[in-house]
């Protein structure tokens, strides 16, 4: 069978399939077999229509707006850096991708509504990386292009948002970290898994995926997915922690001993862990390569592998696409239906939580 070209509802009922994680054979389960595999399947390939009943339980079991099956604003994807074991099934990464263009979709529908234009610049663009040295560098000059200083980052996804990337954190299976990726139109996408994951881990793979698109690595590195994970890995660690301020806590001399005390109130402070402080304390040469073993010996001894003493009181949640859907409420510019959309939630949970003065 020959798929139509013009196929709106076709492609976009395979996405929401995709993004549910259902197969035709799951979904035609899921309607009770009100629908068969083989009509679903005419569906998709723009043979067949169904009818209002068959749209609103298809909707339903995907858990979807019947208006997402209309829309033509489709977001494509350049190549996607995925952070995930092997164990990762294609019909998870899949569903992955598609809550992430999802996502992406209504994030860029309301800024159309609202007018609001996020222009993204790449401040370390043509910055080449050939050495860990240049790996600090870029993060210095990051922190300095977008203002920062050298204090720490509060909420890092908000501020992310404030420079044109988009965030979504999900709540996934365990194979996969994080991915980043570019949209046709150079719209920088950090995806984050919260699953299992501390915030201070949270915050490191949030920069370690936007360190992925903002580096430029000399081949020698980017030849070698290992080396790019240890680039990614120790920008994160420069941008969440500047040298200076590091410096500044433990002193520039050489230690041969650190009380935990002192690392519990660095990643309290800044929000990251104390296996990444003692890592970058080592890469920095304050303490030598054998102190650094028995640090790793002793958390992994004292502690599990996730778990660690000290407790980040900070939070990494996006408000900007919740604030620009209740902007456009107050502002009469969507009805209530159309914030239910966009929030992909129903009336009735909307009307629950929507109060204002007026």
């Amino acid at each position: 069978m020959e798929q139509r070209v013009d196929n709106l509802f076709g492609n976009r009922l395979k996405l929401a399939r995709k993004m549910a994680g259902f197969s035709l054979q799951e979904l035609a389960d899921a309607l009770d077999n009100k629908v068969t595999k083989q009509s679903l399947n005419k569906y998709e390939m723009g043979l067949m229509n169904p009818s209002g009943d068959i749209l609103v339980a298809i909707s339903n079991a995907l858990k979807v707006k019947p208006d997402y099956f209309l829309k033509k604003n489709q977001v494509d994807l350049g190549d996607i850096l995925f952070r995930k074991k092997a164990s990762l099934s294609k019909k998870n990464e899949e569903a992955i991708v598609e809550k992430m263009r999802d996502y992406v979709e209504r994030y860029l529908e309301i800024e159309n509504i609202l007018n609001v234009k996020t222009e993204f610049k790449n401040p370390l663009k043509g910055h080449k990386i050939e050495s860990k040295k240049d790996v600090e560098l870029a993060a210095i000059k990051l922190r300095n292009e977008w203002t920062l200083g050298t204090d720490p980052i509060p909420n890092i996804i908000e501020m992310l948002e404030l420079k044109g990337i988009k965030v979504l954190l999900i709540d996934d299976v365990d194979d996969i970290d994080g991915l980043a990726v570019f949209t046709s139109t150079e719209i920088p996408v950090v995806v984050v898994n919260t699953r299992n994951k501390s915030i201070e881990r949270i915050r490191f793979t949030i920069i370690h995926e936007l360190a992925h698109l903002l580096l430029t690595l000399e081949k020698h590195i980017a030849d070698i997915s290992k080396e790019v994970e240890k680039y990614c890995h120790f920008f994160a660690s420069c941008f969440l922690l500047p040298t200076e301020m590091l410096i500044r806590q433990i002193g520039a001399k050489k230690r041969t001993y650190i009380r935990i005390e002192e690392l519990i109130a660095i990643k309290e402070y800044f929000g990251i862990s104390i296996r990444a402080i003692v890592h970058r304390l080592k890469e920095l040469e304050v303490i030598t390569d054998s102190y650094y073993q028995r640090w790793v010996i002793y958390m992994s001894k004292t502690y599990s592998a996730k778990e660690e003493p000290g407790e980040y009181k900070g939070e990494e949640k996006s408000r900007n696409f919740d604030q620009l859907i209740n902007r456009a409420l107050a502002e009469e510019l969507i009805s209530m239906s159309k914030a239910a959309a966009l929030w992909n939630i129903s009336i009735n949970q909307l009307r629950k939580g929507f109060a204002g003065v007026r």
